[in-house]
């Protein structure tokens, strides 16, 4: 087995509890104004729960947040951790305390996108095409890995004449349904999965340089006592999968206003065969 140690940092204050339990729970944190996040926390909430017995304590934070909660006890599962690209400043400054369990989803991709009747291909060409798109590029929370490399793609590329708006995701969802709607320039922070690219008709704007690398999978890191305390919580981790596509049309129906409680029964009353694969498997995957 394989840990990655780092030094923890300040107090987390952020994190919120959702539920309690008079015995010490297994912790989860994620991003709650991270559809992704949310979703694929709470299929794993509901199968620990229902199928291994496990209390589960769901705890709320922003990025960072997150990633020391984990690395100093207070939380002990992180579903969402993008690597190796969006979270890396994270993963520089928290690995050596603790363990990248196993990777849940993979295939995903994050930069900057347009409406496809915006004449722009490549971020490059942002720095001429400014006052056409307000001088602005529509953002999402400030912790967001994605705005730290915006942030660098804006200095790397020099578009000092683009400011940066922070929002969040449902913020930025909005403004960019209104604006392709009246068939306005806009450029917007993206990534996948995400519902706005089965919404409306977009494009990748290409990245040249690389800022935002070339695509990320979705990881779990667990706490290092974790393997010793909880073995079988573990094992499922090691084995729970979910694919993009799938996440990605959950989020479109929480687009849609279908409850996020309605949204993950459905999906867990449909995958009986996968939950039984991920909590009685015989085989355990390597851990990363």
């Amino acid at each position: 087995m394989h840990r990655r140690r780092f030094v923890a940092a300040g107090a987390l204050s952020a994190l919120v509890p959702h539920t309690h339990a008079a015995a010490r729970p297994l912790r989860i944190t994620y991003g709650i104004v991270w559809p992704c996040s949310t979703l694929i926390t709470e299929i794993a909430a509901s199968v620990l729960r229902r199928h291994l017995n496990v209390a589960v304590e769901l705890l709320s934070a922003p990025g960072a947040p997150m990633w020391e909660a984990v690395a100093a006890g207070r939380a002990d599962v992180l579903l969402c951790a993008w690597l190796p690209t969006t979270h890396a400043a994270y993963w520089q400054r928290y690995r050596h305390r603790v363990i990248d369990c196993a990777t849940v989803a993979s295939g995903t991709w994050l930069g900057l996108a347009v409406p496809d009747y915006v004449p722009i291909d490549s971020i490059d060409q942002l720095r001429d095409a400014h006052a056409s798109l307000g001088d602005r590029i529509v953002g999402i929370d400030a912790g967001a890995g994605l705005m730290l490399r915006t942030r660098e793609a804006i200095a790397r590329y020099e578009l000092r004449d683009l400011q940066l708006l922070t929002s969040s995701t449902v913020a930025m969802q909005a403004q960019l349904a209104r604006a392709v709607e009246r068939r306005r320039p806009i450029v917007v922070t993206a990534w996948k999965p995400l519902g706005i690219w089965a919404r409306h008709p977009l494009k990748r704007l290409a990245d040249p340089l690389g800022v935002f690398g070339t695509g990320d999978r979705i990881d779990a890191l667990i706490t290092p006592s974790l393997p010793q305390r909880a073995p079988r919580v573990v094992d499922f981790l090691r084995r729970y999968r979910l694919p993009l596509p799938e996440i990605e049309a959950m989020m479109l129906r929480l687009d849609d206003g279908v409850p996020l409680a309605r949204v993950t029964s459905d999906w867990l009353r449909g995958h009986a065969a996968e939950i039984a694969r991920w909590t009685q498997g015989d085989a355990r995957p390597a851990m990363r």
